[in-house]
């Protein structure tokens, strides 16, 4: 199959030898006997650190998320409301599960852990996958997203820096979310202050489209609200 559809100038004895070796490394596991081989944790965590991901939308997308964002800006003179639109943006873009969390200052981000809004929209994409049809996997998933303070504290745990952060699998430090990947970034505005946007899916979603999207519009985001400054 792997030959077929992406034209390698392999055998496929070649190709199943190269996969047995991968799989001897940890790169790759069987689930189960009578499926194909899949990236384990391991395998995921290779790809991210040695892939070269775009941190920038390609045009014409990019002109056009940018578009969209600043319309909901303009549309939108509460945070609160913004960030719930941002939300459904990412959600809908990528039909997974988009959230982002409201600002403050740095140094009061822990301290103010209850004040600080979270916005979690399109849990319904999580019945799409079918990575928690098994309805164990998908209650004990739904109640972890459901405990809002930790959920918070992880987040911003997970996006310590400016620059995108990826976590995979059992990275996450939670059963319920092993199945998961999550894609977070920062937005900053000076003196305002600073939040998180991300995106929450199976960890085979579609990093080459999802990293530069969340790049994008926690930059966009952090100018567009330095700039104005009159948001309640």
């Amino acid at each position: 199959m792997i030959a077929r559809r992406y034209a390698v100038p392999l055998s496929s004895a070649t190709i199943r030898n190269e996969m047995g070796c991968l799989e001897e490394m940890g790169y790759l596991t069987h689930p189960h006997t009578s499926s194909g081989r899949i990236p384990t944790d391991c395998g995921y965590r290779y790809y991210l650190n040695h892939a070269a991901f775009e941190t920038v939308l390609p045009e014409p997308l990019g002109s056009r998320v940018t578009e969209e964002v600043q319309r909901k800006y303009q549309e939108q003179k509460m945070l609160d409301s913004f960030l719930d639109r941002i939300s459904s943006m990412l959600s809908s873009m990528t039909r997974e599960v988009g959230l982002s969390i409201s600002m403050a200052p740095e140094q009061d981000l822990e301290h103010k852990i209850d004040e600080l809004k979270l916005s979690l929209r399109g849990l319904t994409h999580i019945l799409e996958k079918p990575e928690f049809h098994d309805i164990h996997k998908l209650k004990a998933l739904l109640q972890t997203l459901e405990e809002k303070i930790t959920l918070k504290q992880w987040l911003l745990k997970k996006a310590q820096t400016a620059k995108v952060c990826v976590s995979v699998g059992h990275e996450n430090g939670h059963e319920a979310l092993e199945d998961c990947a999550v894609v977070t970034a920062r937005y900053s505005a000076g003196s305002v202050g600073t939040g998180v946007i991300a995106i929450l899916g199976p960890k085979r979603m579609p990093y080459r489209q999802v990293i530069p999207l969340v790049s994008h519009v926690a930059a966009l985001m952090g100018i567009l609200i330095e700039n104005e400054g009159d948001y309640e």
